[in-house]
């Protein structure tokens, strides 16, 4: 086989597959992925009943205290004059604890605020799982690629080494050269193993969060080259204002205020109020009964509860101030990965894969002049390869920091509010 056809051989095997793709909206892509993942996730499902959990304690906590029904027989089965029935007095009624100071009003505000914490809570866990679909679906996507690529390696290293092996028995090439193309084969056959490996667990990773099959999800071989661009840094900051996880630590600065008012009137002790009609026997006549009860406030004032509700108002205040800062932090490591990774691909998409895929026609061409050796054919084809899996690993990063971006600002709410709507909708 002549360096003509050798040649040939490489260049087939080694481009024959490039990325598919054809660019489009990246939530077009995500939006099926993220679709299957609301309706099945179990985790999500959680989130929802959490705030069906809510909704019933804000039910519950707008209710009043039930009337109790009393029934009292006196002065029966004595000695003398009531000895019998005679003498006995009936007293049927009925008393009612009165709530004052405010404390369902305030208990009201507590479980409403609660409520309104817990959306904002399951809004934030749904964006973190919708993040995670987005990273693992990118992995599954990138390890297929890296299996095609290194499906193409393989076959290239195959084809080159029963190209160079008819040559070594020719004389026509060194054994030097059927070496190195021996442990180009190996390793390749290395890479494919490892490939393997990777889109298997890529896929498991992908169907626990699906938690149904990849097979209900279309191929995503455009999903690589979706362009989007990358925010601004003012836009990630401003959109912390409004992010789920802000919003939920205000509400529960707020609750904890409210706790403290319901710990306070709670101190006050409410009145119960009776009224009934009581049975004379002994003079076969009937009369109206009224009480009234007050708790006498004289140890028990709920000083303990009011302590405890001003401390946790300070544990509100300061985690609502912790929260702010690590996403702070977080949207400024976030937008900092996000800029490496977009020009990190751009590089690779602009500048290195065609200098590499250049240099190896360059070396091809050489290799058919008689320019260069065989050797520097093959290294100039494996360093086409590490590039091309370079690539991937910045695409992998550009999609593991484009979800996290997505996640500090919202990207997703009419979606999951939606959703929430919805399911929760469903379940009264």
């Amino acid at each position: 086989m002549n360096k003509k056809i050798l040649t040939l051989l490489t260049c087939t095997a080694l481009f024959s597959m490039p990325l598919q793709s054809k660019a489009q909206n990246l939530e077009t892509d995500l939006h099926p992925v993220f679709q299957i993942v609301l309706e099945n996730n179990p985790d999500i499902k959680t989130n929802l009943a959490s705030i069906m959990s809510a909704e019933g304690q804000a039910l519950q906590a707008g209710l009043r205290p039930n009337p109790q029904a009393i029934m009292e027989f006196e002065n029966f089965g004595g000695d003398d004059d009531f000895s019998g029935v005679d003498g006995a007095e009936l007293t049927l009624g009925v008393e009612q604890e009165i709530e004052i100071a405010g404390k369902r009003t305030y208990r009201k505000d507590v479980a409403n605020y609660a409520l309104a914490a817990a959306k904002q809570e399951a809004v934030s866990q749904i964006l973190a799982t919708l993040a995670s679909t987005h990273q693992s679906y990118a992995g599954y996507v990138i390890a297929q690629e890296r299996l095609r690529l290194a499906e193409r390696r393989l076959a290239l290293a195959d084809k080159t080494h029963e190209a160079v092996k008819k040559r070594v028995s020719t004389a026509a090439a060194s054994d030097i050269q059927h070496t190195k193309v021996d442990i180009e084969q190996k390793a390749a056959a290395i890479e494919k193993a490892q490939a393997i490996e990777e889109l298997a667990s890529a896929k498991a990773q992908l169907e626990r969060i699906l938690a149904s099959g990849v097979d209900q999800i279309n191929e995503g071989s455009g999903f690589l080259q979706t362009a989007f661009d990358v925010p601004e840094k003012e836009q990630l900051i401003k959109a912390l204002e409004n992010l789920p996880q802000a919003e939920m630590m205000k509400l529960k600065e707020l609750q904890a205020q409210s706790n403290i008012e319901l710990a306070k009137a709670y101190g006050v002790p409410n009145p119960t109020i009776g009224l009934g009609i009581r049975r004379f026997n002994e003079t076969d006549s009937n009369a109206f009964m009224a009480t009234l009860s007050i708790p006498i406030p004289i140890s028990d004032r709920n000083q303990g509860n009011i302590a405890q509700a001003r401390a946790e108002r300070i544990v509100a205040e300061s985690e609502n101030r912790s929260t702010l800062l690590s996403l702070q932090e977080a949207s400024e490591k976030v937008y900092q990965q996000l800029l490496a990774a977009s020009q990190e691909v751009k590089s690779y998409k602009n500048d290195i894969i065609p200098s590499a895929q250049k240099a190896y026609e360059q070396a091809s061409e050489g290799y058919n002049s008689g320019r260069f050796s065989f050797l520097e054919l093959l290294d100039a084809q494996r360093t086409l390869y590490e590039m091309q899996e370079a690539q991937l690993d910045s695409l992998l990063k550009l999609h593991q920091a484009k979800a996290q971006a997505d996640f500090l600002m919202n990207a997703h709410a009419h979606l999951i509010q939606q959703t929430i709507s919805l399911k929760t909708g469903d379940q009264k």
